[in-house]
């Protein structure tokens, strides 16, 4: 802490301006102090309330010297670049006034947070100006503090298919509950799951799904083909979403929230340690680890009725999650990912499960038509359980099979329930994808309102989901799904390259690329590879990309109008004229989102990556 200490004949000032969010509120309006010690205080990192008295209590000593009887504790950020963040600043000032109070001395405190214009007339013996430097004694650093609770062992059960529960140390596994008997064995009896690196990593690395070394941990980088898949993903989750027959609307905003507002705050500290931060200005900020703080934001200013209510709002939001780095995995498990975050809002409690009913079916309906499934993970209390009994058996009903519940303890979360969704990865791993739960919190909280049918404010529940999941953790998915089939492909829709033309020599190029044009108008990603290898190893390439139609181009494809044309999906060689091909293609992606390459055409203009 520094201190400029002034003995004034007076001091006069007005607040201007507000610099902070955590101002504190006042008039603008002069105040003027006669005959007093003003004390320019600025309060800097790793000052705490042991400091604040011992600044007072020296404070004490100099005015029996000064035989002065009050002092204006003046906050005065310009002694120091060091600066303790503003809710500290202002808590230690409230300290210094509290405890001067206390032992005697008549306080006056300005207002804190403002730029302020002031005129001061200092008196004129030696005395009058000093300077104090106020250390803490010990390490003793003031830190955000974070809502602790005390964390009751773990309470699970298996659903069952009837909505009855049975204990999971009891329950016999089915034939066909493998993947929920792995979920089982890592929530519930903490069983290690199988080493090594998975096969994924090395598909993901092949099509351009890379860490970015030069950044920090857990940060990712998308070469072409991977920036395409992430693109038609986040298209797709739009899409995905606008399925639900809700109105909802596509909105974007910034990463950098304030902590100083009161709602980001409460929310950051029900969220946890995982915060990336940082100081501008004196102020302390977060990077957005999902969309709810800017869709919260937008809404509060809305004026919404119970008619437009449901509707649902998403965005791909840019989100960060300090991860331990030892537990980070390319694709999966990251510190800064893409969130398709879909908020819904709801009329009451009632109407908020039959929204989570609609979306539980269409999470389970995006996973399955991967090839993949999920199990659910239910958190949720007691008490929320015993009285929705009818809703947690069409939960359950959707997943067909059993699920495993987890019971928190109550007023824990600000929301009632929590779905997890969980697939079996290839080295039978449980990976958790998507989720959606029911907040009856935050509205409140960041002050949404609507106006009901009895023209009265009321608070909507929302539900929170990310229907694909992560748009990396949607991917994931997508590519664990290819690896378990017996020749891996992916979705055609999804495809980098959905066909590659070869032709057998430079002779054939130009009627490779009048092929390619036709495509290309038909809406269909294709590639032409004129580079000077032989035809072995560019059809072997191709096998290595996953490309889905490969076509061999020479003297009698070009005679005959008839296309040979590789089938990796039914691993055979098709002969087929060239609008079939296109028929059959535009027929497998009809309703899909769609987007041109992300690299040149021609291989030969690609460099080697």
């Amino acid at each position: 802490m520094r201190i400029l200490q002034l003995h004034s004949n007076f001091i006069e000032y007005t607040p201007i301006k507000k610099e902070v969010t955590i101002a504190e509120e006042t008039q603008k309006k002069p105040t003027r102090l006669d005959d007093i010690v003003v004390l320019f205080t600025c309060i800097e990192e790793g000052d705490n309330e042991s400091v604040a008295k011992q600044a007072i209590d020296e404070v004490k000593e100099a005015l029996q010297q000064l035989k002065a009887k009050k002092i204006l504790i003046y906050p005065y950020a310009h002694l120091s670049s060091n600066l303790a963040k503003p809710t500290a600043a202002l808590n230690i000032l409230k300290t210094m006034e509290k405890h001067a109070k206390a032992v005697g001395i008549e306080t006056y405190r300005s207002p804190f947070g403002w730029n302020k214009q002031f005129t001061i007339s200092i008196k004129g013996h030696p005395l009058a100006e000093q300077s104090k430097v106020i250390v803490p004694k010990g390490e003793a650093k003031e830190e955000r503090k974070v809502r602790k609770w005390k964390i009751p062992k773990p309470e699970y059960s298996i659903l069952k298919l009837d909505a009855e529960t049975s204990d999971p140390k009891e329950y016999k596994f089915k034939e066909g509950e493998e993947d929920i008997k792995t979920l089982v064995e890592k929530e519930v009896f903490k069983k290690e799951a199988p080493g090594g690196e998975p096969r994924i990593i090395a598909i993901l690395n092949r099509f351009g799904f890379e860490w970015e070394k030069s950044s920090d941990s857990g940060h990712m980088r998308y070469g072409p083909k991977a920036a395409l898949m992430v693109e038609l993903a986040g298209d797709y989750a739009w899409q995905s979403v606008n399925e639900l027959g809700i109105p909802s609307f596509y909105i974007k905003g910034t990463n950098l929230f304030n902590l100083n507002v009161p709602a980001i705050k409460a929310h950051a500290d029900l969220f946890g340690e995982r915060l990336y931060t940082i100081r501008v200005d004196n102020e302390e900020f977060i990077l957005k680890y999902a969309a709810c703080f800017q869709q919260f934001s937008m809404l509060k200013d809305w004026m919404i009725s119970y008619k437009h209510i449901p509707f649902g709002m998403l965005e791909i939001a840019d989100s960060y999650r300090l991860e331990q780095s030892g537990e980070t995995l390319l694709g999966f498990r990251l510190r800064r990912f893409y969130m398709p975050d879909y908020h819904v809002f709801c009329r009451d409690l009632e109407h908020a499960k039959e929204m989570t009913l609609k979306v539980h079916k269409k999470i389970h309906e995006k996973a399955r038509e991967l090839g993949n499934q999920y199990v659910s993970l239910y958190n949720l209390t007691k008490s929320f359980f015993e009285k929705n009994r009818e809703f947690m058996r069409e939960l359950v009903k959707v997943d067909r099979k059993p699920a495993l519940l987890h019971f928190v303890p109550e007023g824990k979360y600000y929301w009632v329930i929590n779905v997890e969704y969980h697939i079996t990865d290839e080295l039978k791993r449980s990976r958790e994808i998507a989720t959606v739960q029911i907040d009856v919190g935050n509205a409140k909280r960041f002050g949404i309102k609507y106006v009901n049918e009895k023209r009265e404010e009321a608070y909507p529940p929302i539900l929170h989901t990310a229907v694909l999941g992560g748009i990396e953790r949607y991917l994931y998915t997508v590519f664990d799904a290819a690896l378990k089939k017996e020749v891996p492909s992916l979705p055609l829709w999804l495809s980098p390259a959905q066909v590659r033309i070869i032709p057998i020599s430079d002779k054939f190029t130009r009627d490779a690329e009048k092929i390619a044009d036709i495509m290309e108008r038909q809406c269909i990603r294709v590639d032409v590879d004129d580079r000077p290898f032989t035809m072995q190893k560019k059809v072997r390439e191709a096998e290595v990309e996953w490309i889905s139609y490969v076509l061999v181009i020479g003297q009698r494809e070009i005679d005959s109008g008839v296309l040979s044309v590789r089938d990796r999906e039914l691993r055979k060689l098709r002969k087929m004229r060239l609008e079939r091909l296109i028929s059959e293609i535009r027929k497998k992606t009809a309703g899909m989102p769609f987007q041109s390459l992300t690299l040149p055409r021609e291989l030969s203009k690609r460099p080697q990556f």
